[in-house]
């Protein structure tokens, strides 16, 4: 269907809430704005019984007041009259002012503090107005329960959360009742700003959002939902702005996103306990929002199992350079769930860090579960981006490729790397260019195997958003600036006069992609010590030919690789122009990420690499950067063993296979990397990278 014929199906299902023209103000109830006395009583006095007559507008006057929970009711709508209304959410001593309700934490149902602003089973509400709802929290208060791992080198600090989050994730595996789901006090689950469950028509309109515990704008199993004119701004650990979770009928417009977490994120319940409830987010129109910083723009996942279909997001604009990702498709095989019939469509990216459009089904657990999730039917059409690590980063498992992916009149400019199109079942691309450069179009192109006098090698590559034959041709020089021809085909006999290899493929549509020049080594001595079965000898031929690793550089398997010592062998796999002025490859592999900076030590050249740390250098290195790393674990007998900040990088460092369990199924985090293990690691990163 088109967007026309998708927006009108969606709107279908929307209705503004049935409230009667009626106004109570809640002075008449007892309320005092702007005393210290806490308000909560009054202000749920006025809901109540306005409720309880029938319906109406509780009209909240300006000044400050101060509350725990509130509960809407049906017929309801909270007028917040004046830009100077302030609801301010009390956050000390959470136990005597968010009484334990039932509600939905990451898209998981449990009995946990309430949610500032909650609603269950109640139709016809809304919250209107000019005015502020302030969370309250910060780095003293709620925030201060959770560390949010935010990149591949972020501190590792302890995590409050941590331990009830893994106690409900259990829960959730095992089936256990809801009932006996129980947190609150003495536990650490934050909880929601705005968290109505089960409600039909819902209307959220005008208002600000600051300072929120958790997820901001959180419904639940609604029907008939819209979000107008909304601000949103909070950026604590996890505050993401409108997630509409198992929600049908949804219209989010006119807002402005400014948070610390997705900005938009749909959802539809996690693993087990999404899979029973089986309610797709279904039917969603995104259009006419601002989206500042967060980490996604419009975010579908993770907590997808349910499934989500049906979205439509257009004229929409990305603002901010601090905008991680505009389109954001994350889940992985714990989750399942499917995402299918997404448009998104005439919207303008001036700048994000990430990139314009990131999916993956490697988010958190990856391929850690027997749930295989499915992207199909994605159209992404009349778009401009600038800037990032990507333009266009959509990556399947191999069981489960992604079907149905239109990309149509596209223009990024700006980025490092222009694609990453893994498992992509017969794409349409047309007018696509990143880079100047149109696509599909052949990428990383390199040679197979350790260039050598007579020998033949072969070509490969990967052919960015399809599936295309390529035709490939050869030169050889004998200074490295000299080249001529030496031959068309896969496959290359190397001439006894090179000194160096390169290869172009081109395919039908002249679009022409270099691979990087190529040492020519000499053939080992028949009566040298290392041998052509030799592994490690392999592997350090493969290294000196693509230029990350000197034969004067050649060490002891056993020796502790040092950090100098790694990045001299990452160079290849550096920015060029970055490392020429960084002052020296170390400094440019610290700048580029692929090693951190030592709190104590600062570059310490001579320092020690853990294996959980060479896991996340083997992740920067192999040109696939996935921003806003998460505290999930590796499945390994000695899982407990490795840091929060590293887990996510180290389960996918095993996934891709830059790293090795042992027969036992030991990992050895804290274990220093040797020489020889840094080599084959390398090795297989610049497979990985076609270098």
């Amino acid at each position: 269907m088109d967007k026309r014929q998708l927006r009108s199906m969606i709107l279908d299902r929307i209705n503004r809430p049935q409230i009667p023209d009626r106004l109570y103000s809640v002075l008449d109830f007892g309320a005092v704005p702007d005393g210290q006395e806490i308000q909560t009583e009054a202000l749920q006095r006025a809901i109540d019984k306005v409720s309880a007559a029938g319906g109406g507008r509780v009209v909240v006057p300006a000044g400050k007041y101060r509350t725990g929970a509130l509960r809407l009711k049906s017929g309801v709508e909270l007028h917040l009259e004046s830009r100077d209304t302030m609801l301010s959410f009390v956050s000390k001593e959470p136990e005597l002012h968010y009484p334990v309700v039932f509600s939905h934490w990451e898209a998981t149902p449990c009995c946990n503090y309430s949610p500032l602003l909650y609603a269950c089973d109640a139709q016809d509400i809304a919250v209107t107005g000019p005015g502020t709802l302030d969370g309250g929290a910060d780095k003293d208060h709620w925030w201060d329960w959770h560390h949010q791992v935010e990149n591949a080198w972020s501190e590792n600090r302890p995590d409050l959360q941590l331990e009830d989050r893994k106690i409900l994730r259990n829960m959730n595996q095992d089936g256990v009742p809801v009932s006996e789901r129980v947190f609150g006090p003495g536990h650490y689950l934050r909880p929601n700003f705005v968290q109505p469950i089960r409600c039909k028509r819902v209307l959220f309109q005008g208002f600000t959002l600051k300072n929120s515990p958790m997820w901001q704008l959180n419904p639940v199993m609604c029907e008939s939902l819209t979000v107008d004119g909304v601000t949103m701004s909070s950026h604590g650990a996890n505050n993401d702005g409108c997630d509409p979770e198992s929600c049908s009928g949804v219209w989010i417009k006119n807002c402005r996103f400014d948070t610390g977490d997705d900005c938009i994120s749909l959802k539809s319940g996690r693993d087990r306990d999404g899979r029973e409830a089986n309610k797709s987010c279904e039917y969603v129109l995104i259009e006419n929002n601002e989206f500042a910083d967060g980490h996604g723009g419009i975010a579908l996942g993770s907590e997808m199992s349910g499934g989500i279909r049906y979205v439509l997001a257009q004229n929409n604009r990305f603002s901010s350079p601090n905008l991680t990702y505009a389109l954001r498709l994350k889940t992985n095989a714990r989750r399942g769930g499917q995402v299918e019939d997404v448009i998104l469509a005439d919207s303008v990216m001036d700048h994000v860090h990430g990139a314009a459009v990131h999916g993956t089904m490697l988010y958190e657990d990856g391929r850690n579960g027997d749930y295989l999730p499915v992207f199909k039917n994605i159209t992404i059409e009349d778009i401009t981006a600038h800037g990032g690590d990507y333009g266009v980063f959509l990556e399947a498992f191999e069981e489960v490729p992604i079907t149905g992916l239109i990309l149509r009149n596209i223009t990024i400019d700006g980025v490092t790397c222009p694609m990453r199109s893994m498992n992509w079942e017969d794409p349409v691309m047309e007018q696509v260019q990143i880079n100047g450069k149109n696509f599909p179009r052949p990428g990383k192109v390199r040679i197979l195997a350790v260039p050598e006098p007579k020998k033949t090698v072969s070509a490969a590559l990967e052919y960015c958003g399809g599936t295309e034959n390529c035709q490939f041709a050869w030169e050889v020089s004998e200074n490295g600036t000299d080249w001529s021809q030496a031959g068309e085909g896969e496959t290359c006999t190397v001439p006894e006069t090179a000194r160096f290899i390169r290869v172009t493929a081109c395919d039908r549509d002249e679009n022409r992609e270099m691979s990087r020049s190529y040492r020519v080594l000499q053939p080992l001595a028949e009566t040298s010590e290392a041998s052509e079965t030799d592994g490690r000898t392999q592997i350090q031929r493969r290294l000196i030919c693509r230029g990350m690793l000197a034969e004067e550089d050649m060490l002891a398997g056993e020796t502790a690789v040092t950090r100098e010592r790694l990045a001299r062998m990452m160079q290849p796999l550096l920015e060029e122009s970055k490392a020429e002025l960084s002052g020296g490859v170390l400094q440019a592999a610290v700048k580029q990420g692929f090693l951190a900076l030592d709190s104590a030590a600062g570059f310490y050249p001579e320092g020690l690499v853990s294996r959980q740390e060479m896991a996340t250098v083997a992740m920067q290195a192999c040109g696939v950067n996935y921003r806003n790393a998460s505290s999930t674990m590796p499945v390994c007998r000695d899982a407990g063993q490795v840091s929060n900040n590293y887990g996510t990088n180290v389960a996918r460092a095993l996934y891709f296979g830059f790293l090795e369990l042992d027969e036992k199924q030991y990992f050895y985090p804290e274990r220093p990397v040797t020489v020889e293990e840094a080599e084959r690691i390398l090795d297989r990163v610049a497979d990985f990278a076609g270098i």
